[in-house]
């Protein structure tokens, strides 16, 4: 009998500030705690059927709180912690996974008081990116989740590195991971779109990532008021953004919540990616794995990811000018289209496959 069905069922609550982001960035560690037989139980703020349904599929159960309830802070805090708390105990959890700088540390003392015998912090954030100062209070964020946990998991190398140098770890098990990875099934490689169409690039954004997305649209009606023959487009949800005057730009085509990346990547040339959320950004690694040369930011966890002008570009945060020099450099150089998808897909293969991403953080679960 194979140690997958011999090895005991652990109950692994995953607690977060949103559904989204759970589905965004933790889908293929779900994936992996299902396969082997684990429960899993997901904490997490969501108000969509959608985003529920999405997570049933994936064999997980959903449990609901508001993480921002009326009333003083203080206040606020507690309800927050006592409410994941009593679902937490109630679902009788073995392991809990933590993170979100915003509640990572509340989640962790709820685990701790409904019985967890394991707590694990992954630390979702951009520690390598700032400031000092910007990445002490980051840090300080994560400090009660840190000490509680006994698995700690960072997404790029600068990241474990600045985290280590702001914080005593001893005792911890520290995993340097990139994320969950990519499913190299799901994200095939896809052919490229005829010879004849326009240089199609695509952003798939977070809906709160207004720079970002606002960079983005800059640089593509630059491009267009050239003449030059591109089409650029932005997936993102409308329903959960706070500011829609980005989402109507003119010479931009908008497709909505980007519900299945892999068949939206198969009609693009080029991704474009300007946010290091989660600390390794799965939309970039799904552009990858999908053939798809990637422009990047030139931060921690995207450059780890972007060998320069073999598999994609990097620009510096906030340069528009290298933005758009970047992008124009795939229409001056469409012929190098076919290596760079190569490139992209070899690359995604050799560092980002989920099963071997995940391994790490598995072991460690089990002890």
């Amino acid at each position: 009998m194979s140690s997958t069905f011999s090895r005991p069922q652990k109950r692994i609550a995953i607690v977060a500030p949103s559904l989204a982001g759970v589905l965004r960035d933790r889908a293929n560690l779900i994936r992996a705690l299902k396969a082997r037989g684990d429960a899993v139980l997901v904490v997490a703020a969501s108000q969509l059927s959608g985003e529920v349904a999405a997570l049933h599929h994936l064999g997980a159960e959903h449990r609901n709180f508001e993480p921002k309830p009326p009333g003083l802070s203080i206040f606020a805090s507690r309800r927050v912690q006592q409410a994941i708390r009593e679902l937490i105990a109630a679902w009788q959890a073995d392991t809990t996974i933590v993170s979100g700088a915003a509640i990572a540390s509340l989640a962790a003392r709820a685990a701790r008081k409904a019985g967890a015998k394991e707590i694990v912090t992954i630390v979702s954030a951009e520690l390598g990116v700032g400031s000092v100062e910007e990445r002490r209070q980051m840090v300080t964020a994560f400090r009660g989740a840190l000490k509680l946990s006994q698995i700690v998991v960072c997404h790029n190398a600068e990241d474990a590195r600045v985290l280590t140098a702001l914080l005593k770890l001893k005792g911890k098990r520290l995993i340097v991971t990139p994320g969950d990875g990519v499913d190299l099934t799901t994200f095939a490689v896809a052919p490229m779109p005829a010879a004849d169409m326009p240089l199609t690039f695509l952003m798939i954004a977070n809906p709160d990532a207004r720079e970002a997305i606002e960079a983005y649209t800059e640089a593509g009606r630059a491009l267009t008021g050239r003449g030059l023959p591109v089409r650029c487009v932005l997936a993102t949800d409308r329903e959960a953004a706070q500011d829609t005057t980005l989402l109507t730009v003119e010479s931009i085509g908008f497709e909505g919540r980007a519900a299945d990346p892999a068949a939206l990547l198969g009609t693009v040339h080029v991704a474009v990616h300007l946010s290091a959320d989660d600390g390794s950004p799965a939309a970039l690694k799904q552009a990858l794995a999908a053939g798809r040369p990637v422009v990047t930011l030139d931060v921690p966890g995207c450059r780890e990811a972007v060998d320069e002008r073999v598999n994609g570009c990097l620009v510096p945060p906030g340069d528009s000018s290298a933005l758009l020099a970047a992008m124009e450099s795939f229409v001056s150089h469409r012929d190098l289209l076919p290596a760079e998808s190569r490139a992209a897909r070899i690359k995604a293969e050799r560092s980002f496959g989920a099963s071997a991403v995940l391994a790490p953080v598995l072991a460690a679960i089990d002890g």
